[in-house]
């Protein structure tokens, strides 16, 4: 591997860990967010965020994403703005997820470029709603993100950085998720027994709910 492209991969590692936060605790999450020195906030945001995958589940394999994320400033707005990203689990140490993150973003209109993917093979396998809040200082990210079943809060960053916005915020470490928006939905329906679906919507009447703290 020559020193160019490790540098590449590197930069593409991306550390995380994730908290799920009761709808009854997110004012006072969100004062604290705004009290970590040097942060600023940076919006709110729509997104629907569509999986990807081939006939040889090749994501799936790899476990491993191929998503496309459409950001716009309410749902249904015509401006929108197209990411476009391959995401690959690889540990999870002491809740602070490492995972191999490639993205892109671009303007183009969304359903010619699904018509491409499509073309290559790659057709939609599941799908979720959120809105999300961004907040960033020169080297964390937080975000905070509301999902058809409730809050995640997800800090991102060097292992340092992370740990110590995380003692800011007096999140426990025992008490991080390790897995995907995706799984805390599953979660939520086998506890309710209610069926599981591939698509995860604001409008859908039956959809489960966090539990209040």
């Amino acid at each position: 591997m020559t020193k160019n492209n490790k540098q590449q991969n590197d930069e593409d590692i991306e550390l995380e860990i994730k908290f799920l936060v009761s709808s009854n605790k997110i004012s006072s999450i969100k004062d604290k967010i705004l009290k970590i020195p040097n942060i600023s906030y940076e919006g709110k945001f729509y997104e629907k965020v569509t999986m990807y995958d081939n006939d040889s589940k090749s994501m799936d394999i790899e476990d491993a994403r191929l998503r496309v994320k459409q950001v716009s400033v309410e749902k249904d707005t015509p401006e929108s703005k197209v990411e476009f990203s391959y995401k690959r689990r690889i540990k999870a140490v002491g809740g602070i997820k490492e995972e191999e993150e490639v993205e892109t973003a671009f303007d183009t209109d969304i359903n010619s470029f699904v018509k491409i993917i499509n073309k290559m093979g790659y057709q939609p396998t599941t799908s979720y709603e959120r809105y999300r809040e961004t907040y960033l200082t020169r080297d964390i990210k937080v975000t905070l993100d509301q999902f058809p079943f409730g809050y995640i809060l997800e800090v991102e960053g060097n292992e340092d950085s992370i740990k110590n916005i995380c003692n800011l915020l007096n999140l426990d470490f025992k008490k991080s998720y390790p897995l995907s928006c995706d799984d805390v939905y599953v979660d939520l329906c086998k506890k309710k027994n209610l069926k599981v679906k591939d698509h995860i919507l604001f409008d859908d009447p039956k959809m489960p709910q966090l539990i209040k703290d």
